[in-house]
């Protein structure tokens, strides 16, 4: 998605498709930042995170972030063209397949 990004930036100014491909990795990008974000923090607090409402609320937001984010990358993705179509329509479902692999690891706490 970085590589991505950074290829769509110069380009994004030619046409439609550009803007909607470099919209669509700069999305990519947030999502995967906020991801991993999330991700790290509940690696670094030991533990269920309803415990502690600050920790909900973390949690919450980068969660928000990261789908929405996702969302808009797979939207993008109809409006581009190329092998940033590809890139992106198939980042959605990935992401997708991510978060219910997370969830579902969250069943037996």
């Amino acid at each position: 998605m970085v590589v991505g990004f950074v290829r769509t930036r110069d380009q994004r100014s030619v046409d439609r498709r550009h803007l909607a491909a470099f919209v669509g990795f700069s999305a990519a990008v947030v999502a995967l930042i906020a991801g991993i974000s999330g991700a790290a923090a509940t690696a670094v607090w030991f533990g269920p995170a309803y415990f502690h409402p600050v920790r909900q609320g973390f949690l919450a937001v980068f969660s928000v972030v990261a789908l929405v984010s996702t969302g808009i990358a797979f939207i993008a993705a109809l409006f581009s063209r190329g092998i940033s179509r590809i890139a992106l329509v198939i980042f959605g479902p990935l992401m997708c397949l991510i978060y219910l692999l997370v969830a579902a690891s969250n069943f037996g706490n």
